[in-house]
């Protein structure tokens, strides 16, 4: 019974020590950290959503986190061309479907880092949710997102 016991308690440890050390999206601002992805296995989708703070218009930024930590640009999506869109050839892919622009990219960044705006309406599209960030912290607030293991959500 003994040795049952000590064995059911290694493999719960085991299991503990995979889900805590896998790694995970957070999103750190203000000093808090939110967990966005619990387990990031192979690529996780991810979607920025903003109003763009010229054209006034909807940009949306397709992006793939990586267990290593790097994040991929798969495309972006938006409604008018003009200051900071990309447009240029040799940015991507370019077409348009019905009202958007959309261009499929293939850029890699070793981090990302973000800021609230006036008016732009930050949201951040992770683990099936949608997280409202311009109705949680202030303007000018810089939100990064990391991926480190589960466990440093802890501490």
């Amino acid at each position: 019974m003994r040795a049952y016991l000590i064995a059911l308690l290694a493999a719960g440890f085991l299991v503990a020590f995979d889900i805590l050390s896998a790694p995970a999206l957070f999103m750190q601002a203000d000093g808090t950290k939110t967990v966005l992805v619990r387990q990031i296995r192979g690529e996780t989708p991810l979607t920025i959503h903003f109003i763009h703070s010229v054209q006034k218009t909807p940009v949306e930024e397709f992006l793939t986190v990586h267990a290593d930590g790097h994040f991929h640009l798969t495309g972006t999506r938006y409604q008018s061309h003009g200051v900071g869109l990309p447009f240029l050839p040799e940015e991507g892919t370019f077409r348009q479907e019905g009202d958007y622009f959309v261009l499929d990219m293939d850029r890699d960044y070793s981090e990302l880092s973000l800021r609230t705006g006036v008016g732009t309406e930050l949201m951040i599209e992770a683990g099936g949710e949608r997280i409202p960030v311009y109705e949680m912290y202030p303007v000018g607030t810089r939100i990064d997102l990391v991926v480190a293991p589960l466990y440093t959500y802890l501490f």
